[in-house]
């Protein structure tokens, strides 16, 4: 899955500079996730020097020195005194991470680099061995001369207080600083894409870095941690300035890799959806990823460790993801905060590993129909703000990372985004509202229990065969500009496939698609209510037995007023409840689900299709025919057993095979006149050789495996297949080697 492995650092752990400490450091780092590393083709270091300036700033003299991160907290704000309350918040004054931080010069930075590379060449010789450098637009990290003092005007908006961000498409004035890029100072109006990348190409070359991380925006648009923008001000969508600043945008890429023409960049992009982007600050996204500017996409936010919004989250890795620039897309995970003492592992996640099998079960559909999952992965970062590299960190979350990465999506999910990702770059202002209250929608929908898992774009509709698309519930916007999209829809409509269209009641009354199998609804229950139509169905319980999100199909429409009033609950934020984020995908015949359950006292009832899912591991009371399960934080489990029985608690276990035919058995228990639906390993899905009953004695062959049929289905998959089930039984599947 992973070829591409990079470990996020600061140089803070470089609390020497001589040789040997510097390589002291790096044998930590290549020991501590040596699990994590080992036989991936790239295996890369990216250093969080500083925020930036130290490219802005460079001169060419290696023996200068620089302003690097060695703050807590926001480093452009005071020092904390003697005077002042040692717990004063970082956000209003800065520490340093130890007494006395060590000098730093680009001689010492290009020694590290240098040490990282050859340390992690005698640990993993087959695996390419890359360091990258980072540049952010913000003032926390760093202090900066250049940013605000010599060239306040690079900067513009008020994302941290009085301090700016930098605009990637502003004009520089003049001045006589000598920079290795201009020794004679920068000419008046400069644009800053040409200015930062003929620095970059210089200070990359000379340090020996591979490539460059843009961070937090950067490169995308006017101030990328507000959902607001010079497009959208909260009030209204002016159209007037797409034009213009999207060309603006555009030319900060063409600018920068003229200057800058053959390290590639990997980008950290915005906190949102590509919806939303457009719709508020005119984003291009798609011009972007077809301008041959080798770049890879932007990975999930790192928002739903610090406000609980896994929705943003998933909606930002699909639609960034619908389509990409080359073959590589990736997934980021956020371990360790550098600067503002904390390590999301413990005080944001508390220990819960969500964050990574949520992202990790996301996917995306090719123009030729593969399954693609990240073939990057980022960790944010290894060392904390003391500059510390805590062996148990690294310990508690590799297993994790592994078992994602080995259970990855190997099938379309069972609910699939249908995204117009090149429509959603368009001149037409009557679409901007329907973008990003779209989005918004799914947002919030998804922070909701909308089990959205996988994608595809409008224009790789004709990659979704019959075998894909007769799986899966597509989830389409109701309105965007292509004709050739929509006669691609209904013809899929018309061939059997399930379709739901979201959107605004202005929208849904221009498409002209009447199928019995399309849905148009406008809020997340009444999507919930067509899930359920398909079999899909999910309640979700309070603490006193309270239906707080009933989503069972009654056939009946919402009036109009009141799914305006849903839309506008949905528009302004505000979710429904506490209730679980889920993903459902596939993997190896089985249906795997990963959630997160916000408030441990809210019971999830589930059915599906086939019955009530019964998790590996789990313990379930069946009623009406909903398996009731009051999760924990997190939950990721295999599900391979559907049942539909009246009432009772149904057990599913892991059991030793103790003989040498059987690689493994699941036991199934709590039976009663049930009727059971089983799904083996894809190996041996439909070998014949799969047994679904065994007399009390483990060790013994099976007798018989009476009254089972095997079922190949066009919209589930390959199961066994029983009625009038009561007792217990085992799902047994044989060694390859053994199977006839």
């Amino acid at each position: 899955m992973f070829r591409s492995v990079t470990l996020e650092m600061s140089i803070k752990p470089f609390k020497q500079t001589d040789d040997e400490y510097i390589r002291s450091v790096c044998k930590k780092v290549f020991e501590q996730w040596h699990a994590l590393l080992k036989s991936r083709q790239e295996i890369s270091i990216m250093l969080w020097t500083s925020e930036g300036g130290e490219i802005l700033d460079y001169t060419g003299e290696l023996d200068r020195e620089f302003e690097w991160a060695y703050w807590l907290g926001h480093a452009n704000m005071p020092e904390l005194s003697e005077n002042d309350s040692p717990s004063t918040s970082l956000h209003d004054k800065k520490q340093k991470y130890i007494d006395t931080p060590p000098k730093m010069t680009y001689r010492i930075l290009q020694k590290i680099v240098a040490a990282i590379k050859s340390e992690g060449k005698k640990y993993f010789p087959n695996s390419k061995i890359t360091v990258g450098a980072t540049f952010d637009i913000g003032p926390e990290f760093a202090i900066s001369d250049f940013k605000y003092n010599r060239h306040p005007e690079s900067c513009n908006g008020t994302g941290c207080g009085v301090y700016g961000l930098v605009d990637c498409t502003a004009l520089l004035h003049a001045d006589d600083y000598p920079y290795a890029a201009y020794p004679n100072g920068i000419p008046e109006g400069t644009p800053m894409g040409t200015f930062f990348g003929k620095q970059a190409n210089i200070f990359l070359s000379d340090m020996g870095f591979d490539y460059i991380w843009l961070s937090n925006g950067m490169g995308f648009c006017y101030e990328p941690w507000n959902e607001l923008g010079k497009i959208y001000d909260g009030d209204k969508f002016h159209a007037e300035k797409l034009p213009d600043t999207r060309e603006k945008v555009f030319l900060f890429w063409k600018y920068f890799r003229e200057a800058c023409p053959d390290f590639p960049i990997q980008t950290r992009g915005t906190n949102y959806s590509v919806g939303i982007d457009y719709a508020s600050d005119g984003v291009p996204l798609y011009d972007i990823y077809n301008g041959k500017f080798n770049i890879t996409p932007p990975p999930n936010s790192p928002w739903a460790a610090i406000n609980d919004d896994i929705g943003i989250e998933i909606l930002g890795q699909l639609t960034r993801n619908a389509e990409i620039p080359e073959n590589d897309y990736m997934f980021r995970y956020y371990l360790h905060d550098i600067w503002w003492a904390n390590s999301p592992w413990y005080d944001r996640y508390e220990g819960s590993p969500h964050d990574i099998y949520i992202p990790m079960s996301l996917s995306r559909i090719t123009k030729d129909g593969r399954i693609h999952s990240p073939t990057l992965f980022h960790i944010l970062s290894i060392d904390n703000s003391k500059g510390q590299l805590p062996d148990n960190c690294a310990n508690e979350v590799i297993p994790h990372i592994l078992k994602a990465e080995k259970e990855a999506p190997d099938d379309i999910a069972p609910v699939t985004l249908v995204y117009p990702f090149r429509e959603y770059t368009t001149n037409n202002g009557d679409l901007l509202s329907e973008m990003y209250f779209g989005d918004r929608f799914l947002q919030n929908s998804l922070n909701s229990g909308l089990p959205l898992s996988c994608v595809i774009s409008t224009d790789n509709i004709d990659a979704l065969t019959p075998a894909m698309y007769k799986k899966t519930v597509l989830v389409i916007p109701a309105r965007f500009e292509n004709n050739a999209a929509w006669e691609k829809i209904h013809r899929l409509a018309d061939n059997g496939a399930k379709i739901i269209l979201y959107g605004s009641f202005d929208s849904l009354s221009k498409v002209k698609i009447n199928c019995p199998k399309v849905d148009i609804f406008g809020d997340t229950q009444q999507i919930m209510n067509a899930l359920a139509y398909y079999g899909y169905k999910l309640r979700f319980m309070d603490r006193k037995d309270t239906l707080i999100g009933g989503y069972c199909h009654d056939g009946e429409t919402k009036k109009e007023s009141e799914l305006r009033e849903s839309e506008r609950l949905f528009a302004s934020g505000k979710r429904m409840g506490e209730l679980p984020s889920t993903t459902i995908h596939r993997h190896n015949n089985a249906k795997i689900f990963s959630i997160y359950n916000r408030d441990n006292t809210v019971e999830t009832q589930l059915k599906f299709p086939l019955g009530a899912p019964i998790f590996d591991g789990y313990d379930a009371y069946i009623e009406n025919g909903y398996a009731t399960y009051r999760f924990d934080r997190c939950a990721h489990r295999e599900c391979r057993v559907f049942v539909k029985q009246e009432s009772g608690k149904v057990s599913v276990r892991e059991c030793p095979p103790v003989n040498g035919y059987f690689r493994r058995k699941i036991r199934i228990s709590g039976l009663e006149n049930a009727e059971v639906c089983l799904f083996p390993e894809s190996y041996c899905a439909n070998s014949g050789a799969v047994v679904a009953t065994l007399p009390h004695a483990l060790d013994d062959m099976p007798a018989e495996q009476e009254g089972w049929s095997v079922v190949n289905d066009a919209e589930h998959g390959t199961y066994l297949h029983k009625a009038n089930v009561t007792g217990t039984i085992y799902l047994c599947m044989p060694h390859k080697d053994k199977m006839k």
